[in-house]
Formats: C-alpha cells, sequence, structure tokens
C-alpha cells in the first residue's frame, strides 16, 4: 500500500465540498497557478471559490 500526499484547494462558498488538485502541483500556490483555465477565482483574503459558487454569486 502506497499513500500520497497532494496539495488541493477547497472551496470557501456555503455548504460547498468541490476541491481541485493538480497532477503537477507541488505546493498550493502551483495549484491555484495552473487552475484558472478550470473557471476557480481567488478573492481577497484568499478566498477561493468554485465555478459553481462564482455563477451563483457567493462572491
Amino acid at each position: 500500500m502506497t499513500a500520497a500526499v497532494y496539495p488541493v484547494i477547497r472551496c470557501d462558498g456555503p455548504d460547498c465540498d468541490a476541491e481541485i488538485g493538480h497532477a503537477y502541483a507541488f505546493t498550493v500556490t502551483d495549484v491555484r497557478r495552473l487552475r484558472h483555465p478550470d473557471g476557480w477565482h481567488t478573492r481577497p483574503r484568499g478566498r477561493d471559490l468554485c465555478p459553481t459558487c462564482w455563477k451563483a454569486g457567493h462572491r
């Protein structure tokens, strides 16, 4: 059995369990840099929002 540790970012929207990671990311900064084509947004104070919460207006 092998365990792997990888960085993910979770949505800060209300009651949202969405998360995103990237195969080539080694840090959370890498995930943020590589995820923009996926529709994720970073708001002030480091809040991350998935595309669904962004479209719902949870800004």
